[in-house]
């Protein structure tokens, strides 16, 4: 896989990140591009699969789906959930199996793939690791002035990973900054 282009690299070119909440069933995702003084939603929605079909065919409207909004939003990084061990094995694997047809994607378009824990994001966002998804939605919607709430939760969780990956890039480029390795 291509590193790809850093997020802020590039004169008055701006960040993008591609956030995907990965599932079998439903697959929400979410475009938000760096801004002064906030980030600022470009475009989300979610993709869904029809559990009568064969899942390598979800599997790969999921791939697809993913590349149309890289190519028509051009994110310069992909931000994806880590998959949290589940008790129910079934839901575990198809929960990996979607995250692997994004990571396809975001491959295929040389982009740059970075992964969070749930709790990662959660206290990004909401400033605590067991944050109720519902808390993280309502942060969405402060961080980034939102009118409404997101909906389905898929997509406030595909905007919260995706704000994770800025707040991430913006604490790597003050430290390089500092002269710190």
């Amino acid at each position: 896989m291509s590193e790809g282009t850093p997020i802020g690299a590039g004169p008055g070119s701006p960040a993008r990140v591609l956030g995907v909440d990965p599932g079998l069933a439903v697959t929400g995702w979410a475009v938000i591009e760096a801004g002064t003084p906030r980030p600022r939603l470009v475009a989300s929605g979610v993709l869904r699969t029809r559990a009568r079909e064969e899942r390598s065919v979800r599997l790969h409207a999921i791939t697809e789906g993913i590349a149309a909004r890289i190519a028509t939003h051009a994110p310069r990084e992909v931000a994806i959930e880590q998959q949290f061990v589940a008790e129910n094995v079934r839901s575990a694997m198809a929960i990996g199996e979607a995250r692997a047809a994004a990571m396809i994607a975001a491959a295929a378009a040389g982009l740059p793939v970075h992964t969070y824990a749930p709790t990662v994001v959660k206290e990004s966002v909401a400033g605590y690791g067991g944050a109720p998804k519902e808390q993280v939605r309502e942060m969405v919607v402060l961080e980034l002035a939102l009118a409404e709430a997101p909906s389905p939760l898929d997509v406030s969780d595909a905007i919260a990973i995706a704000l994770t990956r800025l707040a991430e890039a913006r604490f790597d480029a003050r430290l390089r900054a500092s002269g710190r390795p």
